[in-house]
């Protein structure tokens, strides 16, 4: 069953939504005849299955039934906010692993980054984790927060287990706690001393993901993959 993003599945079906432009378009290249079925997300915890009606460039779907899938527990990525380009790479995989929110941070070398995230780069990667959910039938997209500072970020940090992805850490733990993790992630270069300091102040445990130095978006999703398995799998702290 071909599937196709919306912007809000209704609460009580049956009940029509429209289908955006690009939607539409993908639906026609798809070959999508009306009154074909289709499945449906909206990235906010709702999967729905209706019919289709195309027109020339519009579309709508007539919902037929909704499933409202409880989020998971918390997987919480802080990165430093590098090059855009392999941000945007780790948003796309970061989502097919379930990851529920991303916090770029404005560390001290991240912001010598010539070809950093800024801002308004957030929009595209909203979009991207939207189609990247698509891809993989998930039905929550994760919150992308605008880049901000680490001591921002840490203040607003309310998960209990809390990794810090560090070279010269220790093997990992058990970390697949049903009340979430947080994963920090330096940019290139690592974070800093006083960066590291603050990270380990706030309760961040360094781990050691390989014997080798990882890129930052290697790096965070080797250690979502890791928690990601364990959860699979049933482990819990």
């Amino acid at each position: 069953m071909i599937r196709l993003l919306v912007d809000r599945l209704p609460d009580e079906p049956p009940a029509a939504v429209e289908l955006s432009e690009e939607e539409a378009h993908h639906a026609r290249v798809r070959r999508i005849g009306d009154d074909e079925e289709v499945e449906l997300i909206d990235g906010r915890g709702r999967i729905g299955t209706g019919r289709v009606t195309l027109g020339k460039r519009e579309g709508q779907v007539v919902v037929e039934s909704v499933v409202r899938v409880p989020p998971s527990p918390a997987i919480v990525l802080l990165v430093g906010s590098g090059d855009r380009e392999r941000f945007t790479w780790l948003v796309e995989k970061a989502t097919e692993l379930g990851v529920t929110e991303i916090v770029p941070l404005e560390t001290e070398r991240a912001v010598q980054v010539s070809t950093r995230l800024r801002p308004d780069h957030v929009l595209k990667l909203e979009r991207r984790a939207l189609e990247a959910l698509k891809q993989c039938g998930g039905a929550w997209a994760p919150r992308i927060a605008s880049p901000r500072s680490l001591a921002t970020a840490l203040g607003a940090l309310a998960v209990p287990v809390r990794w810090l992805a560090d070279y010269a850490g220790e093997g990992s733990p058990s970390p697949a706690a049903p009340a979430g993790i947080a994963i920090a992630v330096g940019p290139e270069g690592g974070f800093t001393a006083d960066e590291r300091s603050l990270l380990i102040e706030r309760r961040f445990i360094p781990v050691r993901l390989t014997a080798l130095t990882l890129r930052f978006e290697t790096a965070a999703i080797a250690a979502v993959s890791l928690v990601a398995h364990h959860r699979a799998r049933g482990v819990h702290d």
